[in-house]
């Protein structure tokens, strides 16, 4: 028995009308990502002494005031100027940038997703917007598990939790996207 186009696009209607709003709670949740925790600035405070607000108590002498991901935005784009800055005065040479660099690099990857949406919001209609969301999507969850190779939380991810929003964050718009690539190429038509 064949199904007829019409009720092949009512039982993927569910995903593609939707499809803006998604892009919408992606970046909803992305922004409430970055406000959050994705690390500690950690300073050395006796045991027997108490950590005052901001700071929380972390383990043993450590007590931490938290660092949302825009910190890190913010860090990157600095690091970045005194880079450039160093090259065009001559104080480092390209050879010694292959240590920083790869990191620097894939730390900007992590705020892909959210100027990748955001454009996608903004310009409707494009029929390649779906393949380069798809690799934005791609490209941030494998930076945030390189991330998380590269420095992993000693904390549990309730103290970083704007570091696992993000990754599920992630994970679900990926899966989201596996989903409607699918769903097109049964029914091109949608």
């Amino acid at each position: 028995m064949a199904v007829s186009p019409q009720t092949s696009k009512l039982g993927t209607s569910w995903l593609h009308e939707p499809e803006r709003v998604w892009s919408f709670a992606a970046l909803a949740l992305l922004l409430v990502a970055f406000a959050g925790p994705w690390s500690f600035d950690l300073i050395n405070v006796p045991s027997e002494y108490t950590c005052a607000a901001p700071f929380i108590r972390l383990k043993g002498d450590y007590c931490g005031v938290p660092l949302p991901g825009t910190w890190i935005f913010l860090a990157l784009i600095s690091q970045f100027a005194l880079t450039v800055g160093h090259l065009a005065t001559g104080t480092i040479v390209a050879t010694q940038l292959s240590r920083g660099l790869p990191v620097l690099l894939v730390s900007c990857l992590l705020f892909l997703p959210f100027f990748g949406t955001l454009l996608t919001v903004l310009r409707r209609g494009r029929p390649r917007k779906h393949v380069l969301h798809f690799a934005v999507w791609i490209i941030a969850a494998l930076s945030i598990v390189w991330w998380y190779l590269l420095s992993p939380p000693e904390w549990p991810p309730s103290h970083l939790w704007g570091r696992t929003i993000y990754f599920a964050t992630a994970l679900g718009m990926l899966a989201l996207e596996v989903m409607l690539a699918a769903s097109r190429r049964h029914n091109p038509a949608v």
